[in-house]
């Protein structure tokens, strides 16, 4: 046996493809696809079964606004007023609204200082706490540099 050659012979096909095998998959991946469609069909419905939809409704006829000119007038006007008056911007009346105009001569007055800070004080430097104390003794008429030295220490919690 180890001498002998074996020998594979090829043998082809017939060309002739047994067209029965081959409708019949076809009808039945058709069934399947049938099937499971059906049976996705009765599930939705059973999980969610259809509802009536309301009728449609009218819209509303638009308003249709007359007096629009009116309104931007009012609110031209009203703008205006505030940007050429002059007021109070708070209680304690510290802070002023300037019209418009005044506001711009005045910064063309400043010329190229008038970006510069509007405090020119040490108390832009100064933590808040010392700014604090700082604006407090010159509101009250004393001078920054008198005010640690004349003014009274309260003791430390805890010494």
């Amino acid at each position: 046996m180890p001498n002998e050659r074996h020998h594979i012979r090829y043998v082809p096909e017939s060309p002739n493809v047994g067209m029965a095998f081959v409708i019949w998959s076809a009808l039945g991946a058709l069934l399947l696809l049938v099937v499971s469609i059906g049976g996705l069909y009765g599930i939705y419905h059973a999980a969610a079964p259809p509802r009536v939809l309301p009728g449609p409704q009218a819209f509303p006829q638009p308003r249709v606004d007359t007096a629009e000119s009116e309104e931007l007038r009012r609110i031209t006007d009203a703008q205006t007023k505030t940007l050429e008056t002059w007021k109070w911007v708070d209680q304690q009346h510290s802070m002023v609204q300037v019209p418009i105009e005044r506001a711009m001569e005045l910064l063309v007055k400043k010329g190229n200082s008038a970006y510069e800070p509007l405090l020119s004080s040490p108390q832009a430097t100064l933590s808040e706490p010392a700014a604090a104390a700082e604006r407090t003794t010159i509101q009250q008429g004393q001078s920054p540099s008198a005010a640690p030295n004349g003014a009274r220490r309260q003791p430390e919690p805890g010494k």
